[in-house]
């Protein structure tokens, strides 16, 4: 194996890596995309929970007050929910596209490699075919 060959060998075991680790960082982004979007699911439930007793049991205007900040808190804690599978989601996109991105990388390096060797063994088969032109000249010159 020439020291291109090794060189481009490293580089597409480098790809090979690279793409694994885009396709684990993928796995992870989908992982927390399903957790943020549980998470989300409960705030809003607890908020509509919350916002359906709004109201009831109040015998002071003080209780009614309290139950208006708990239902605000429950609401910021919700949009926060939100916000937060919104920023899940787009993580994954990005790792999408680094996913795409390690893949197509890899492949050039891989086609970058069976090239070099065809190159190779084209080079072989040529060297091959003048030692045996030569051989069979110098046998043809020294026939009578």
């Amino acid at each position: 194996m020439s020291a291109r060959q090794r060189r481009v060998e490293r580089l597409v075991e480098l790809a090979a890596e690279a793409l694994r680790s885009a396709r684990n960082a993928a796995a992870t982004a989908a992982r927390e995309v399903e957790q943020a979007r549980e998470a989300s699911r409960e705030r809003e439930q607890s908020w509509s929970s919350a916002a359906q007793q709004f109201g009831t049991g109040v015998a002071r205007s003080t209780d009614l007050d309290e139950q208006a900040a708990h239902l605000r808190t429950l609401r910021l804690r919700a949009d926060e929910a939100l916000r937060r599978v919104e920023r899940a989601v787009a993580e994954e996109r990005r790792a999408a596209a680094a996913v795409v991105k390690a893949a197509t990388e890899q492949r050039k390096m891989e086609m970058l490699r069976d090239r070099i060797v065809q190159a190779q063994r084209e080079e072989e088969s040529r060297q091959e075919r003048r030692t045996s032109d030569e051989l069979a000249a110098r046998a043809a010159r020294s026939k009578p």
